[in-house]
C-alpha cells in the first residue's frame, strides 16, 4: 500500500507568494516559493519529490 504524503506549507513555516518564476522541478511558472529554501515551486511538484 502507498502513503501519499501531504505537506502543510500554511502553518509553521508558511510558503511566500511571489512573481511567478520557473519551478525547480517541473520548469513552469509557480507563484509559490518552498519555505525551506524560499525557491519557486508548485506544492504539487515537492509532494511527488517526496
Amino acid at each position: 500500500m502507498t502513503t501519499r504524503k501531504h505537506l502543510d506549507w500554511a502553518k509553521a513555516n508558511p510558503a511566500k507568494v511571489g512573481d511567478p518564476r520557473p519551478c525547480v522541478d517541473c520548469g513552469r511558472p509557480a507563484l509559490l516559493r518552498d519555505p525551506d529554501t524560499g525557491k519557486p515551486r508548485h506544492k504539487t511538484c515537492a509532494e511527488k519529490a517526496l
